[in-house]
């Protein structure tokens, strides 16, 4: 694996803020989501499972759409499909790890904000609805991430597929 790519390709998601940002907050609403409905009855795990990979689906093939022109660039360039698939799953992966940081920070703030106020560490009320247990969280984390895998190779197919005579037409 070529790791300078791979960081490079997590520069370049940067360059698109407001769609990164945008999707750092919904993984994070999944992430809660999935996290609390996992810990219901396992009959309802698959519901909860597929939203996320409907929602990985869907961020996966806008980052191929939107980086079009770019990876047809880079394909001039001579890049070859494994650095491009890079540059796809570096985006795919920072939005991912991002939010689940950011869900954990907020549990974490959270459960000490309920211990200083309450003095007791239980979570209760308005805090429970953000407050996700530790365990929860890495389950969430590994299905989410598995629920990845279908639409990152998707979405990847989709970048090499991409001609890299489409950078010298005008659009």
């Amino acid at each position: 694996m070529n790791f300078r790519v791979f960081f490079k390709s997590v520069k370049f998601a940067y360059r698109a803020r407001i769609r990164v940002l945008a999707f750092i907050l919904i993984y994070a609403i999944l992430y809660i989501i999935v996290a609390k409905g996992l810990t219901n009855y396992p009959s309802e795990w698959l519901s909860y499972v597929g939203l996320a990979f409907i929602v990985a689906t869907i961020y996966a093939i806008l980052v191929s759409q939107f980086r079009r022109r770019d990876i047809s660039i880079f394909k001039c360039i001579g890049w070859d499909n494994s650095n491009v698939m890079l540059l796809v799953m570096g985006e795919v992966v920072l939005v991912s790890l991002t939010a689940f940081l950011l869900v954990f920070q907020v549990s974490v703030e959270l459960l000490g904000l309920a211990a200083y106020i309450f003095g007791d560490p239980n979570v209760t009320g308005l805090l429970s609805i953000l407050y996700v247990d530790i365990t929860s969280m890495f389950v969430a984390l590994f299905w989410i991430i598995l629920a990845q895998l279908p639409g990152l190779g998707l979405s990847m197919w989709r970048a090499t597929q991409i001609p890299p005579m489409r950078a010298l037409r005008e659009e």
